[in-house]
């Protein structure tokens, strides 16, 4: 077994307070230390530049959306920051000739955000090294250890975001989810049993779920014996279903009290 410095942590903790549940720390510490390590290698080459990484974020978002301009307010969701955070980064950026802002037209109160020619040029420069520099800070992994890695990432991150209107809506069984990590502190709030599940948010009372007899406040905890742990869960053991129409068997708690209900999704509307 490989040992890292968390390893040393984890066996320190066990060995004086056996007591404790430390495993979720093996990975959360190992997050946490990872980024410590990562962010000032990744940092030599935007220093090169100039820059600092989270001024390149915005430059790079600028190329990645393909657009004349953006709006400011378009930037700081692609980055998942404040309105403020991202005026300050624009700010670092104009002073340099980077990027410019002027008035939004069709928004008296909004501003666009473009990158000048000196922008673009520096983008082209620095993006090919930062690259390659990232691969080589992942060359301890084999490339099928990176993929399992960045699907396992993935996931954790799709459970922990906040996802977008239409990314928490599952339109096909008409109910809105929180999944496990949010349905687990919620629960925890008011006093119910930490269990974990998807939460329903909201239900449309024409849909699919408000026919099954599921209502807001419910936690969906497997499908088809299936624990749901996101809404990728329940999404798959949908597509997996055998059954036509689609339907899987939910198993729940309303409350404290455990249901089943069996869930049929809506059908596709068919072509003329």
């Amino acid at each position: 077994m490989i040992e890292d410095s968390i390893t040393r942590v984890i066996a320190g903790w066990r060995a004086t307070r056996p007591d404790l549940e430390v495993e979720p720390i093996a990975i959360t510490a190992r997050l946490a230390r990872l980024q410590a390590v990562l962010s000032p290698r990744l940092e030599i080459v935007f220093a090169r530049y100039g820059l600092r990484g989270p001024d390149f974020a915005v430059i790079a978002t600028l190329v990645r959306l393909a657009a004349e301009t953006v709006t400011q307010r378009r930037l700081a969701s692609e980055l998942g920051l404040s309105a403020g955070t991202v005026s300050l980064r624009i700010d670092r950026l104009v002073q340099r000739a980077l990027a410019e802002r002027r008035p939004d037209p069709d928004d008296g109160r909004g501003t666009l955000v473009s990158l000048t020619d000196r922008g673009r040029e520096l983008f082209e420069a620095c993006a090919p090294e930062h690259l390659a520099n990232a691969h080589e800070l992942l060359t301890g992994l084999s490339e099928p250890e990176r993929d399992q890695l960045r699907q396992l990432l993935g996931k954790l991150l799709y459970t922990l975001e906040d996802p977008a209107p239409r990314e928490s809506l599952v339109a096909d069984l008409g109910l809105v989810l929180d999944d496990a990590p949010v349905a687990l502190a919620q629960r925890r709030a008011v006093g119910l049993p930490p269990l974990t599940g998807l939460l329903v948010r909201h239900v449309d009372p024409t849909g699919p779920a408000a026919a099954a007899g599921i209502r807001p406040g419910d936690l969906l905890t497997t499908a088809d014996r299936r624990p749901l742990r996101n809404r990728h869960d329940l999404q798959l053991a949908l597509s997996q279903s055998p059954r036509r129409p689609r339907a899987i068997s939910l198993e729940a708690t309303r409350g404290a009290t455990p249901i089943r209900l069996r869930l049929t999704a809506a059908q596709p509307p068919r072509s003329i």
